[in-house]
């Protein structure tokens, strides 16, 4: 056979190959151009739920260390109803800007207990609010929180961390706001809230009280606090959505629009951002900056715990127990010290069951993901 001869994948692995199938007869991929794929590609990986649980599911089992996979929702733009896939961003990205503009209405799903990064929420009706100036506040409460992370866990990081998105329209001022460190994150967007939560409430109390000193406040010009509060048609508050935090979060993706609307989400002129993720395409780089939830090696992460004010703690992802109480049933076995075992043993494979027989006293593993 000569060097220039080619080999069917058929000839190559036998009759038994199979293809994957999809849980969807929806599958917005098959009309775009395939995603070229090499051996240090990412994952081609690609699955469609109706129900976004099961899409929760398959992102965890199906994740390793050298590929992690993220959940996205999108709209279908007949009716608006959302499916759900489970992609490596890179992968989702390809088929995602290849979509027609008005046809990208994408969001994050942010996993429970996972790493994210400090991300905001920023918006107010402009009708109600013709003299504030978004960029400025936005600058003023960037500045705020560079001082809270730096008082509390001692961070030091500049406003080129933040990544700026802005959706303004004209009844609208809308913003998304991403702190990005390398090798940082929260650990999970419910302390992340929490966090936030407790910045508002000090601004609350801080604009509402005649006293001048608040420590970290009193370090701004009161003036300048006072202009993040807006109208709106429930009384006055802070820009700051504060409804974002919730489990399993969907947060809309950059370059997307809510359905049926034609605000999209690009990089807010004022930006000053400094990449994270560098990539010889600028644009991926941007998408995989701003996925609040998207960490490729976790194993280096410092974990930043918000409890309370007086109860603020870091630690390594790496040094997080494996928690067995939350796996099924029958993924584990009466010796948990065996069942961590063959899990390193067999990473980035998983443990599908664990079955063991009294009467035999044979413990036996069945395993996916590994060959």
């Amino acid at each position: 056979m000569s060097m220039m001869d080619t080999i069917s994948t058929e000839k190559f692995y036998g009759n038994k190959i199979q293809k994957r199938k999809f849980n969807s007869n929806v599958n917005w991929v098959k009309t775009y151009r395939v995603m070229p794929s090499h051996i240090l590609g990412p994952t081609q990986y690609w699955e469609e739920f109706h129900r976004q649980v099961d899409a929760l599911t398959a992102a965890a089992e199906c994740s390793t260390k050298q590929d992690t996979l993220c959940i996205f929702a999108y709209q279908r733009p007949s009716d608006g109803s959302r499916r759900f896939v489970v992609a490596h961003p890179e992968v989702y990205w390809w088929y995602y800007k290849a979509k027609p503009q008005e046809e990208r209405s994408s969001y994050e799903v942010i996993p429970k207990d996972s790493p994210c990064w400090l991300y905001l929420d920023l918006e107010y009706l402009v009708e109600l609010n013709p003299l504030c100036n978004g960029s400025r506040m936005t600058k003023t409460l960037i500045d705020i929180i560079r001082v809270y992370l730096l008082t509390h866990y001692h961070l030091l990081c500049d406003r080129n961390n933040f990544l700026i998105l802005d959706s303004t329209s004209s009844t609208k001022f809308s913003r998304h706001v991403i702190f990005t460190m390398k090798d940082m994150a929260f650990k999970d967007n419910l302390h992340v809230g929490k966090f936030i939560k407790t910045i508002y409430n000090d601004i609350m109390l801080y604009l509402n009280s005649d006293t001048q000193s608040h420590g970290i406040l009193s370090q701004f010009n009161k003036a300048d606090i006072e202009e993040l509060l807006v109208e709106t048609n429930h009384g006055k508050k802070l820009f700051v959505d504060n409804g974002v935090y919730t489990k399993n979060r969907q947060f809309r993706l950059y370059l997307s629009t809510k359905w049926g609307k034609q605000s999209y989400l690009t990089v807010s002129a004022d930006c000053i951002h400094n990449p994270v993720n560098k990539c010889k395409e600028k644009e991926l780089g941007v998408f995989l900056d701003s996925l609040i939830s998207y960490f490729p090696n976790k194993q280096n992460l410092i974990l930043l715990e918000f409890f309370n004010r007086s109860d603020v703690k870091t630690q390594l992802y790496s040094k997080i127990p494996i928690q067995y109480n939350n796996m099924d049933d029958n993924q584990i076995s009466p010796y948990p010290e065996i069942d961590e075992y063959v899990s390193n043993l067999v990473d980035p494979g998983k443990i599908r069951i664990a079955k063991y027989s009294d009467k035999t006293k044979i413990l036996r593993y069945e395993i996916y993901g590994n060959r």
